[in-house]
């Protein structure tokens, strides 16, 4: 009987964020809502439990959604669980971060500093292009 229980809880364990961090767990069943139909701009990871690199970034990426809260939203999709996801988004390598801004069709590529500062100064700097946009400036995206 404890067999089932802990295969229950082994895969559980294997997730790089929980429902305590200020990371938003995204999934095939609420990407949609969540990010592309949301008027927010969103950070998103697309991760893989068992990659390094991705283990690596979970400390800076946690400290990133913490200074971000109320401000952008942060989420990561565990694409193990959910390839469907990072598809239309040509996620190839992991850990994958885009930003979903004015143009959620055509999210932007994060190529900088596994850093905290180098993804939230990104991260605000799509979100003053998104309130340009409303207020009818011009998008330097």
């Amino acid at each position: 009987m404890l067999l089932p229980l802990v295969l229950l809880v082994v895969p559980a364990s294997l997730a790089l964020y929980t429902s305590k961090d200020d990371v938003v767990e995204l999934t095939s069943a609420n990407f949609q809502s969540r990010v592309i139909n949301s008027d927010e701009v969103w950070v998103v990871e697309f991760y893989a439990p068992w990659c390094g690199h991705c283990k690596n970034l979970v400390p800076e990426y946690k400290k990133a959604a913490t200074a971000l809260k109320g401000i952008i939203r942060v989420g990561a999709v565990d694409m193990t669980q959910h390839q469907s996801v990072g598809a239309p988004y040509n996620v190839q390598g992991f850990p994958t971060i885009k930003i979903f801004g004015a143009d959620k069709k055509k999210p932007t590529d994060y190529n900088g500093a596994r850093s905290a500062q180098a993804i939230t100064d990104s991260a605000l700097a799509e979100a003053k292009r998104v309130v340009s946009g409303r207020l009818g400036g011009k998008s330097s995206s």
